[in-house]
């Protein structure tokens, strides 16, 4: 017989280079056996050195590629990336309020490691009005949990009373991801799901290319969601895939990126 493969879908932007974005959320999806779907919301002329240009999909044309994807698929579940704009996300957000069983995971993307801009200052309120509330697990990064907090985080001993605060702000679970801590030996991430909360660690890899690791991992949480994971599983999961694929990197030209086909995991 043949082996099912669950449906995800990415709702995101393209990343040219291959690293990121619906790029690498594509090569995690097969990697971890599901069969990836695809909504454009920009596109970019970008490398790991940053990003030149951002086209804006028409958010007429978003909702059409999810029209197209949803009535012929069966999506187990569903992560979001650069959204972009406010009219973009009211789109997508009109989508999974009328398709409520598709699990969505928000990784709430606003601006790239190399600076660049990915979603306008009039979208933020958008995204936590219209779009968080309708998730299963938000993603933020120290500076995107700052940002929807209005306060810094910069400490471990932070980052369960900020995920805590975050769920008691949005009622929706949080992963804050707490890779960006300086000077930390271990990547830590804590979930609070509004009952209890989990701590994953990984010894940080230094000295290795991180370009597309928040793609990844969420695209990863997405897929083990769609393979029936609880939250608190999919999560370790994925972060045990994450570690692998950057400790298995690969060598690009003058850089090394994730190997997004390491040994398969269970």
């Amino acid at each position: 017989m043949k082996k099912e493969f669950p449906v995800t879908l990415t709702i995101a932007g393209s990343d040219s280079g291959g690293g990121a974005g619906v790029q690498a959320d594509l090569k995690t999806f097969s990697s971890l056996a599901t069969f990836g779907t695809t909504v454009f919301t920009c596109l970019t002329a970008q490398n790991p050195d940053g990003v030149s240009g951002i086209y804006e999909i028409s958010p007429d044309f978003v909702s059409a590629q999810l029209q197209a994807v949803s009535s012929y698929f069966p999506i187990k579940a569903a992560k979001t990336g650069m959204l972009y704009s406010k009219d973009i996300i009211k789109s997508v957000a009109s989508f999974f309020y009328e398709n409520p069983d598709i699990q969505l995971v928000l990784d709430p993307v606003m601006v790239a490691t190399s600076g660049a801009k990915l979603l306008k200052d009039d979208a933020i309120q958008s995204l936590v009005e219209d779009l968080i509330p309708l998730s299963k697990l938000i993603t933020p990064n120290l500076d995107e949990a700052s940002l929807l907090l209005g306060e810094p985080i910069n400490q471990y001993d932070q980052l369960v009373p900020m995920a805590k605060k975050l769920f008691e702000k949005f009622k929706v679970p949080v992963l804050l991801k707490g890779g960006h801590l300086p000077n930390a030996t271990n990547a830590i991430d804590v979930l609070f799901d509004g009952k209890s909360t989990y701590e994953y660690s990984k010894a940080y890899l230094k000295e290795k290319h991180t370009h597309g690791t928040g793609c990844t991992y969420s695209a990863a949480i997405t897929a083990m969601i769609a393979h029936g994971k609880n939250l608190s599983e999919a999560i370790g999961s994925a972060k045990e895939y994450l570690h692998l694929t950057i400790e298995d990197d690969i060598l690009t030209g003058p850089i090394h990126h994730l190997n997004h086909f390491p040994e398969p995991i269970n």
